[in-house]
């Protein structure tokens, strides 16, 4: 196989050339993961997307929040977004209370 020589000059282009390749895969692999976790890092949701990460209706999600008094942190078009933490915080409050509640009525009854 025939070798051919390269220049030094060569040599530096195809060095810089290397390195500028492994800076934009970097930038584009960033690019890629920050889409890719974006919805693992989501911190804001609407009752819908609750609903669906929770296995519930949208009603029952309305339920837990207005029962626990949280507000909307911020708006996304015609919906409102909610504090998963909050909202967390209010399904556990709100199944809790209901539980309570229950017990409570279930005692009264044997009464």
């Amino acid at each position: 196989m025939p070798t051919i020589e390269v220049t030094e000059n060569e040599k530096m282009i195809l060095y810089g050339l290397r390195a500028m390749f492994a800076e934009n895969s970097k930038k584009q692999l960033e690019k890629v993961e920050e889409l890719y976790f974006a919805k693992s890092k989501q911190t804001l949701f609407t009752k819908k997307e609750l609903a669906e990460k929770w296995g519930c209706t949208v009603v029952t999600v309305g339920t837990y929040l207005n029962a626990s008094g949280v507000e909307p942190v911020d708006k996304s078009g015609k919906k409102f977004l909610f504090d998963l933490n909050q909202a967390e915080e209010a399904k556990r409050d709100y199944t809790k209370r209901t539980l309570v509640k229950h017990k409570l009525e279930t005692r009264a009854r044997v009464m």
